[in-house]
């Protein structure tokens, strides 16, 4: 070896060995994985090119009029699935609805049932209550027809007794509306005629008012106290009269009045009221704004009052 050559490449002899080792790899087991790969290269171009062919045809049979109607068909078949398919959505949430109304209804039944089962328990004391009722009924029917008569009895003999034109009316009809709220009352002369009330005088109309009130005081079977204010100021000679012997001492057994002495009262009226007086008193005034009661003896109301004005 000359003395003045140089190695180029100085490899140890593990270098070496792995460059013998590259060099046998790249002869043997690369060409082996190259033809390989080389292969399966041919075959995928190969099915590439069948794809090809088959999508060539695929678009060629799009122009096809029977292709063309089937695609079409699919399209409607497709929304009408989606259409199918949100029906089943709604019918479901529809279901899970009823099924909770069917709960709750399952509940208010088994209420119901316990309140029925409950009810059948006084189904005999609904059945007396009804007959009680019905009963009840039929009485205040019986009561109502009995108090009309009696009150239209009462009213024609108070006025019969009270009005000084004897017969002048025959007759006395009571209406009560099928509430009973309403109470209408008529009056009949001797022809059958009805007698408006408006035609009446002054001094009937109170003789028909204290024969009402006679006759419901009567009716009613309640002792209460009965007060009249200015008792004869309608009332003529006759009327007065009748009114004084007949009304005042038997229409309740404490009876009030308050006449205006030798106005609404005069003195031969007082006489012959004056023996049925139990007590009398003077509403004397005192002042402006007051006044009292001052008691006398019911034979010195006239001389008393006379004496206190005098002026």
């Amino acid at each position: 070896m000359p003395e003045n050559f140089e190695f180029l490449h100085d490899f140890s002899d593990a270098e070496v060995n792995d460059l013998n080792s590259l060099i046998n790899n790249l002869k043997h087991t690369f060409k082996e994985l190259f033809a390989k790969m080389n292969g399966e290269y041919s075959k995928i171009k190969s099915e590439a090119d069948s794809i090809r062919r088959k999508i060539r045809a695929a678009e060629k049979d799009a122009e096809d009029e029977y292709i063309a109607k089937l695609r079409s068909d699919k399209e409607t078949f497709d929304k009408r699935v989606f259409s199918i398919d949100k029906d089943i959505n709604d019918y479901g949430e529809k279901i899970g609805g009823i099924k909770n109304e069917i709960k709750t209804l399952k509940q208010r039944k088994e209420e119901l049932r316990k309140k029925i089962d409950d009810s059948r328990m006084y189904s005999e004391k609904d059945k007396k209550t009804q007959e009680l009722i019905s009963q009840l009924k039929d009485f205040i029917k019986d009561f109502k027809t009995t108090t009309k008569e009696k009150l239209e009895e009462n009213i024609l003999s108070e006025l019969s007794i009270l009005m000084h034109k004897k017969g002048f009316i025959k007759k006395v009809i009571v209406d009560i509306n099928q509430a009973g709220d309403d109470v209408d009352i008529n009056l009949y002369n001797e022809r059958d005629e009805k007698i408006d009330k408006g035609s009446l005088s002054m001094g009937e109309r109170q003789m028909y008012a204290s024969s009402l009130l006679k006759a419901l005081v009567d009716e009613s079977e309640i002792e209460f106290p009965v007060f009249i204010d200015s008792p004869m100021q309608k009332f003529d000679k006759d009327h007065a009269e009748n009114v004084i012997k007949e009304f005042y001492p038997n229409v309740s057994k404490q009876v009030v009045l308050f006449p205006l002495l030798h106005k609404e009262l005069t003195e031969s009226e007082f006489e012959m009221l004056k023996p049925k007086i139990c007590k009398a008193f003077i509403i004397q005034n005192i002042g402006t704004d007051a006044s009292e009661f001052l008691q006398t003896e019911p034979e010195n109301l006239i001389k008393t009052y006379d004496e206190l004005y005098a002026n």
